[in-house]
């Protein structure tokens, strides 16, 4: 194993990150923060690595310099002496390479079979030399173990040890499988080596629905939810699982998709005399099973069999705890549980029909020993009913109410159905501590370090997954968590996600910020995950909130898991973050259980109770200050203030919320009963603050059941208010938002450099992608070229549909075939919209956002699209006809196009230049309107192009090194190839007048032939007389162009004219400097001197003269890629649509018809 060596890394911090413990990590403000030398020693004991010196303080350790240097050199030679990992992942559909590690003595005898999960026959996998493969997915910077280190060969211990590989085919199906290495040299017994194989799935894809229609739902602490019935008919104290379905239930009628409620898992069945129970749902005894105290008594078939007078006196005990709920606010665990306990014991006690008692059987088999286990230690808790049997039964009660509470939600019309919640952990020396084992590390806790809501950090007291003891288990703990918490829902919110990645541990006893973060091996811990939902058909949230690495989300992303964004936490110095800059793939909120409700937090609830408890560490007033400067600046992008009333500035922030791109949002129960009490306050004890335990209730602290929220009981103030957000919500999500782009003459899908394709096929497809994720449909129109519609929506480009269209000639058509048959190609657009159904029907008048339409040849198609569906239209050039024109004397362009651009200018609602140049020529040359008109910068896609990745020369190789100078685009005079042949062929002539043949450098011209103009590249470098120094090539793909630009020394754009020029931008964001003409939007493209340079006249000689001073200073031209990485980083796509759209995704602008 190989950890690179940091500048100066004391030696204990080597150790501690061969674990996978981070000495140094990043604050909430991204300042590096070193941990302390104790919190390493104590995390590092914990997993098993005792390093430390005798200390008079145990929870001061000191360090042992000699163990510590012995502890580096074991875990250096742990991964040789293993021969194969106990876990190993990989991805289904994509072939993986496993690294095995053997004697070299045993290497030709080396052999390893895969069994299938569920299969009993053995397939056998090829065994070969080690290979160094690439990372599944987005890789951890500072990964604990170097998995692709290049090192094939070790000694350990005097023994040479190799590496080798097993190749896992690409047909492996996602599952659990075993991987089984076998060494078999003649004469000795053969050895084996098992490994749990994990194959996921490459993504989730149970969120796509909600990525083509937007959904919303309702987050409620279940147990504050209650019914009142004076005949003990509903709740007893606290809101159940028969509650749960009557929430969702009325949720679904006003279209919500889900019921978020808080972690259901199981609590402790019994407390010694004199102890309270726990009220927190996050503090659970196990997260593998089910808190019966969710039940719902009288739901349960045997209660029928109870007798009469049992029966009323048990419905007279839960009317008493109703009544003392209503009337103090305040859920009384310390009464609901035992009567709870009691009365299910009574009915369990009447047995079970034959048939019940089959369906029992069966569910006790298919739990398994780990319900035996459990059922035992609730047994044995004080004060619980001591029969495991009792126990067993309850699990199942609760697993049968659980799911017809979401048989009602699905059955309601819920898309979802109920959202469960996954708590962090288990409490501390709690049931999955039995039932786990050596799993979980018993010595440290599980927390938070400081941040700027819990300044002291936090404690949650439970104990964290040990990681390698989990992989040596073939992550069975965790897999069969989710595969319990998933048994009954439609989707799953994991609280604190980052855990699937890195926990903070904090040694028992400590304070919560003198801890440490401890790594996972995410990819592990991530096809748990996806294996378990792809099984289960479940959508999966993360609560990725707090201090976290940017990566992380990424990731996540990658693996079809939404993210959670909450509304006051998206802000910057700027103020509030624009909701068209919220992830897509995203579970978006106003508030959340641990801020209070949206009605307490802009009157500062919070503060007031963090400032009474102590909690706040800097300037109470000047967080006042800010706080209500932040309220107002939020207030204001919701078109609210403060002048308005509580329940408008509630809506106002949903309907801003709404703007989001977000697959899934959120209202809080509370929000919408007008509730202001925080639930749950972090970092306090329940002396300090009563958490977990406020009844549902109006701004009056009146509780809210279920028959007031519906409207049932008396005054209907409370259900008006909550129908009002609901509906709100609903309207806002559920209204078509519709984005149209036009381009008719060519298909944004086609590659670029191959006819008419090229820097505008890009820009449509990356403008249409990034309106797409900030949220809209669109739909881009085009031209079919085979004689037949078809409707496209690309994997890499979800929300977008290309719609390509039958007009004209079968195949290429010229611009005068093309220019015939635009009037016609108007037509068919329009007789597709009225025909086919966008977000489940037709666009009607003012469903449209825009009609943006792209070169003059579309604008027949977008003015007419625009009109009638009452949308604006706007219109992009690419290029004027008039600049061609003038620009270059060989250019010629019809009388029709001239006027047809005119009118664009005239007409268009909008005009979008690429630069401000281009903007100034729309009002100078064509007369437009500068009000309507707009500069705003291309974007570059830095995901393809981008400095790290291969590089690839498509020209021959040379050992003298020559200047590489690249040119990419089509081949017509337009662009200029043919000046650079001309340049070439001078510097050869100067070389030759110099006595040498050589000119120092070689062109690769990447393109093909287009136009009227066409250029033979071969021909024209043989008569300059350089045909040995310029190759060509055929256009390649994106991710292929961008290797040949890293592997460029000069990017070259010689172009007569260019709106902007996405090519110099591509380049650079490779690390390669372009040259480029001084015209048009390259002198925008380019950054002069500082991320290439500018050539004034584009002729043969001033190119000469341009290339022969890159080749006079070959080190000053390799220094201008720093600033050509940061030039073309500063154009992002995002922040295009994001002016595109005026801001945000509501589509403000005007929507009238031109």
């Amino acid at each position: 194993m190989s950890i690179p060596q940091h500048a100066s890394e004391p030696a204990l911090h080597r150790l501690a990150r061969l674990h996978g413990v981070q000495p140094v990590y990043d604050d909430q403000h991204g300042v590096p923060t070193t941990v302390d030398d104790a919190a390493l020693l104590r995390v590092l004991a914990a997993l098993d690595v005792d390093v430390s010196a005798p200390a008079a303080d145990p929870r001061r350790p000191v360090v042992d310099p000699a163990r510590v240097e012995a502890a580096i050199t074991a875990a250096e030679d742990a991964l040789w002496t293993r021969r194969i990992a106990p876990t190993v992942v990989c991805v289904q559909g994509q072939q993986s390479c496993v690294q095995i590690h053997v004697a070299a003595s045993e290497a030709a005898y080396v052999r390893a079979h895969l069994s299938l999960e569920g299969h009993s026959a053995a397939r056998p996998l090829p065994v070969g030399a080690a290979t160094v493969a690439a990372p599944t997915g987005s890789p951890s910077p500072a990964d604990p173990v170097d998995r692709h280190e290049s090192a094939t060969t070790r000694t350990v211990d005097g023994v040479e040890r190799v590496r080798l590989s097993v190749t896992v085919p690409d047909d492996v199906p996602s599952g659990v499988h075993t991987l089984v290495v076998r060494v078999c040299p003649p004469g000795r017994p053969e050895d084996q080596a098992h490994s749990t194989l994990l194959c996921s799935p490459p993504r989730l894809t149970t969120a796509d629905a909600f990525l083509d229609r937007r959904g919303w739902g309702v987050a409620a602490q279940l147990y504050s939810v209650t019914s009142s019935d004076a005949h003990g008919h509903g709740s007893w104290g606290h809101g159940d699982l028969a509650d749960a379905g009557s929430l969702a239930e009325h949720a679904a009628q006003h279209g919500a998709d889900f019921l978020l409620v808080n972690p259901l898992h199981a609590t402790d069945p019994g407390q010694a005399p004199g102890q309270a129970p726990v009220d927190s749902p996050y503090s659970p005894v196990s997260r593998r099973f089910l808190n019966t105290g969710y039940v719902r008594v009288r739901d349960i078939p045997e209660f029928q069999r109870l007798p009469h007078h049992e029966q009323a006196r048990l419905h007279r005990v839960g009317a008493d705890l109703q009544a003392r709920l209503e009337q103090t606010g305040r859920i009384d665990r310390a009464a609901t549980e035992p009567a709870q306990a009691a009365a299910l014991a009574l009915v369990w006690a009447q047995g079970r029909s034959a048939d019940r008692e089959m369906s029992f059987r069966r569910f006790c088999r298919d739990q398994g020993p780990d319900l035996d286990e459990f059922a035992r230690w609730c047994a044995h808790r004080p004060g619980a009913h001591p029969d495991p049997e009792f126990h067993r039964w309850c699990q199942w009660i609760a697993d049968e109410q659980l799911a017809a509470a979401q048989e009602r939600a699905r059955a309601a019309g819920m898309r979802l159905g109920l959202m469960l919640d996954l708590a962090v952990g288990a409490d501390r020396h709690a049931a999955d501590l039995a039932l786990l084992g050596d799993q979980l590390v018993r010595s440290m806790s599980v927390g938070a370090p400081p941040d700027m809501y819990n300044q002291l950090g936090q404690d949650w007291s439970q104990h964290p997954w040990h990681p390698r003891v989990l992989a040596e288990h073939g992550y069975a703990g965790l897999r069969q968590m989710f595969a319990a918490v998933m048994r009954h829902c439609g989707a799953l919110r994991i609280d604190h996600v980052l855990g699937l990645f890195r926990l903070w541990w904090v040694p028992e006893g400590s304070p919560a910020h003198e801890g440490a973060y401890v790594r996972y091996d995410h990819e592990a811990m991530l096809a748990c995950l996806l294996v378990e939902a792809d099984r289960a058909g479940v959508l999966v949230i993360g609560e990725d909130l707090g201090t976290f690495e940017p990566w992380v989300q990424r990731r996540l992303s990658e693996a079809g898991v939404l993210g959670t964004s909450i509304l006051w936490f998206e802000q910057d110095e700027a103020g509030p973050r624009s909701p068209a800059r919220y992830r897509r793939l995203c579970l978006a909120a106003v508030t959340t259980h641990d801020l209070p409700p949206t009605a307490g937090f802009l009157t500062g609830a919070h503060l007031r109770l963090r400032e009474r408890l102590g909690l706040i560490t800097a300037d109470a007033a000047a967080e006042r200050r800010s706080h209500a400067q932040t309220v107002a600046a939020f207030l204001e992008a919701a078109g609210t203030s403060a002048q308005d009333g509580t329940i408008e500035q509630v809506d106002g922030l949903h309907r801003l919320l709404c703007r989001a791109p977000s697959a899934l949002h959120q209202v809080a129960l509370v929000d919408a009963v007008g509730d202001i009490r925080i639930q749950n306050q972090p970092g306090t004890t329940q002396e300090q603050h009563p958490n977990w335990t406020a009844a549902l209730a109006d701004p009056d602290g009146q509780v809210v059941t279920l028959e007031r929220l519906s409207g049932r009981r008396g005054d209907t103030k409370v259900a008006d208010r909550a129908a009002r957000l609901f509906d709100t919500v609903d309207t806002a999500l559920r209204a078509p938002r519709v984005g149209i782009a036009v381009s008719y003459h060519t298909d944004p899908l086609d590659q670029p450099g191959r006819g008419d394709a090229g820097g505008m096929n890009t820009y449509v497809r990356h403008a249409a992608r990034a309106a797409a994720e900030a949220g809209l449909r669109m739909l881009v129109f085009t031209r079919s070229s085979t004689g037949r519609a078809h409707v496209r929506e690309p994997e890499q480009m979800p929300g977008v549909s290309v719609v390509a269209l039958p007009v004209g000639p079968t195949g290429p058509a010229d611009k005068d075939q093309l220019a015939a048959g635009a009037e016609q190609f108007a037509r068919a657009c329009l007789d597709w919209l009225r025909a086919t159904p966008v977000a489940g029907r037709p666009l009607g008048p003012g469903e449209v956002c825009f009609v943006h339409g792209h070169y003059w040849m579309s604008a027949p198609a977008a003015r007419q699209i625009a009109a009638a569906l009452s949308a604006p239209w706007w219109h992009t050039m690419h290029t004027i006809a008039a600049v061609k024109i003038a620009q270059d004397a060989h250019a010629h362009e019809p009388e029709l196009r001239l006027s047809t651009e005119r009118a664009i200018a005239r007409d268009a609602a909008r005009l979008i230049a690429n630069s401000p140049g281009e903007a100034q020529v729309l009002v100078d040359t064509l007369g437009a309107d500068p009000d309507r008109v707009e500069a705003i910068a291309p974007g570059v896609d830095t995901g393809t192009f981008t400095p790290d990745g291969h590089q690839h020369w498509p020209g021959t190789e040379d050992p003298t090194q020559p200047l590489r100078v690249l040119f990419a685009g089509r081949l017509q005079r337009h662009k200029g190839p043919h000046v650079l042949v001309a340049a070439l062929g001078l510097l050869r002539r100067r070389a030759r007048q110099r006595g040498q043949d050589d000119p120092g450098l070689v062109l690769h011209i990447n393109g093909e032939r287009s136009g009227p103009d066409e250029l033979d590249i071969p021909a024209l470098a043989d008569a300059e007389g350089v045909a040995d120094l310029v190759s060509t090539s055929t256009p390649v793909p994106a991710s292929s162009l961008a290797a040949q630009f890293r592997a460029a020394d000069v990017v070259v754009m010689p172009s007569f004219s260019e709106t902007y020029g996405l090519v110099a931008l591509e380049a650079q964001a490779c690390g390669t400097a372009v040259l480029a003409h001084r015209v048009g939007g390259l002198i925008h493209a380019v950054d002069d001197g500082v991320s290439g340079r500018l050539v004034d006249e584009n002729s043969a000689e001033a190119w000469a003269d341009a290339l022969e001073g890159v080749l006079a200073d070959r080190g000053a031209w390799r220094d201008l890629s720093a600033g050509a990485i940061a030039h073309a980083a500063a154009h992002d796509w995002s922040e295009y649509i994001r002016r595109l759209l005026g801001g945000d995704t509501g589509c403000d602008r005007p929507v009238t018809a031109p």
